[in-house]
């Protein structure tokens, strides 16, 4: 028996030890996620495949989330994988707010410390740029705050009529929907944005929060596709240890609505054009 496991070794060792630096590589080095829905529409799509970068703030012990090293921390803007602090999944989402910010969230209207965000109507051959099949369903802005900016899609105009604003969700009291199963996922934010992520949960009601503050070693993170995600307004805040890497670029995409067929165009492609729309179709 040895003999063959001397021979065996012998003839594929180089194979397996390829095998073995590159599973190592992608615990701790790099990895390439795919993405498998809309959340983060316009600029990732269901299907992509994209390439993250595990040492953007720090050094990992493969397979753990035992820091050995840490250098920075994930920036407002920044596109991040994580761990889904409800069922544990791997998610992508945009970090929104960073500890210690002030968030409002008001008719899907964000404020970061006080300040407003700017939205930009995107323009008519900026839309047609963008690579959404059914852009006449939606509305495209660029969000502009704190010297980020990103195109954010919605369903109506932020600053609209809240959806949720009726009479019925005014007779649904939040003590009647045991909104206190979502303590922990408001952080010892307070009972207000538990009641906001409980609304959110099971109502479907997150056009608008009350007033936060992002705890210490926690971040606040949303979808680019706001009325189509599941984010921080469902999911609550994300621990920085659970924060994996910075996504850095598409490596290649599939069509997964077409029988998986390749989108080209979008094969090593970068993951901030969205922000720079405007500029690169401007005169």
């Amino acid at each position: 028996m040895s003999d063959r496991l001397v021979k065996f070794w012998r003839d594929w060792r180089g194979l397996l030890v390829f095998f073995a630096v590159m599973i190592l590589f992608r615990s701790a080095v790099a990895d390439w996620n795919q993405v498998p829905s809309g959340s983060m529409k316009p600029g990732i799509l269901a299907g992509d495949r994209i390439v993250v970068d595990k040492l953007a703030w720090d050094l990992r012990v493969p397979f753990t989330a035992v820091r050995v090293a840490g250098w920075s921390h994930p920036a407002r803007g920044d596109v991040v994988t994580f761990d889904n602090p409800v069922d544990g999944r791997l998610f992508i989402k945009r970090v929104v707010a960073v500890p210690g910010d002030r968030v409002e969230w008001n008719r899907n209207l964000l404020s970061i410390n006080g300040q407003a965000a700017g939205y930009a109507p995107l323009g008519a051959g900026e839309v047609d740029a963008l690579p959404i099949e059914d852009p006449d369903r939606h509305r495209f802005y660029r969000e502009s705050l704190l010297g980020t900016a990103r195109v954010v899609m919605l369903d109506d105009r932020p600053g609209a009529r809240d959806p949720h604003n009726n009479i019925l969700s005014r007779l649904i009291v939040p003590g009647t929907r045991n909104c206190e199963r979502y303590a922990v996922r408001a952080a010892g934010a307070g009972t207000a944005l538990t009641n906001a992520i409980c609304r959110c949960a099971d109502a479907g009601a997150c056009s608008t929060f009350p007033t936060f503050t992002v705890p210490a070693g926690k971040y606040w993170v949303m979808g680019d596709n706001r009325d189509n995600s599941s984010d921080s307004r469902v999911i609550g805040f994300v621990d920085r240890q659970s924060i994996y890497g910075r996504a850095h670029a598409v490596a290649f995409s599939v069509d997964t609505d077409n029988y998986y067929w390749p989108r080209f165009e979008r094969f090593f492609t970068t993951l901030d054009w969205s922000a720079r729309l405007g500029e690169e179709l401007a005169p």
